[in-house]
């Protein structure tokens, strides 16, 4: 298996897989900005590991 970055990728059709595990995400609204929806992805990448999950 051929490792792949998250910097090597492009935008369009790609034959490439990138495997990573989503660690949280969380949602939350900002008062100060009249209650605005936000959020936060917090994304782990082990380039040492190769799995399949």
């Amino acid at each position: 298996m051929t490792k792949v970055f998250f910097s090597d990728l492009k935008t369009g059709r790609c034959s490439s897989v990138v495997e990573a595990r989503l660690l949280r995400f969380w949602e939350a609204k900002n008062v100060k900005h009249g209650g605005e929806l936000m959020w936060m992805d917090l994304l782990m990448v082990d380039v040492n590991v190769s799995c399949s999950f």
